[in-house]
């Protein structure tokens, strides 16, 4: 997701740290099959940041078209991707288990709607966690190369 072409900025370019992701897949990633690894809840409020605060680290990868001698897709850019999600509100959490694989995620832009909540956030469950929210910010945090498994790779 690119601007708009109207002059207006699309809601990715609104991320902080958005580069990170783009940097790694040339675009931002839909998600799809997906899985959160973890996922902290933070109440308080500080002077370096607003509260609530969400983290999550997600195992995200972009599955191609071949196929493997196993007959499974191959899978690249599988990478541990840490997003901090600030001034929650409306937090509607379940499922979270073993395994929390995505169906999507998706982020819409609120900035025209309410004064201090810009983004919608929705995790869309295959299998486990799934989460809906409002937020003020979004930042990814950090973006590291893993192996399909979700491992982080030393670089």
């Amino acid at each position: 997701m690119k601007s708009t072409g109207l002059g207006m900025p699309s809601v990715v370019d609104r991320i902080v740290g958005q580069e990170k992701l783009l940097a790694i897949f040339g675009y931002w990633p839909s998600f799809h099959d997906a899985e959160v690894v973890w996922l902290n809840l933070d109440r308080g409020k500080n002077d370096e940041r607003l509260g609530p605060t969400l983290e999550t680290q997600v195992h995200a990868f972009e599955t191609t078209k071949e196929v493997d001698e196993k007959g499974f897709y191959v899978l690249r850019h599988n990478a541990l991707v840490h997003f901090r999600f600030q001034d929650v509100v409306d937090l509607s959490l379940e499922g979270f288990n073993h395994q929390n694989a995505l169906f999507g995620l998706e982020i819409s832009d609120l900035i025209e709607r309410q004064e201090h909540v810009f983004f919608q956030v929705r995790f869309y469950s295959s299998h486990g966690m799934g989460a809906s929210f409002q937020c003020h910010a979004i930042e990814v945090v950090e973006v590291r190369p893993c192996d399909e498994k979700g491992i982080p790779i030393s670089t």
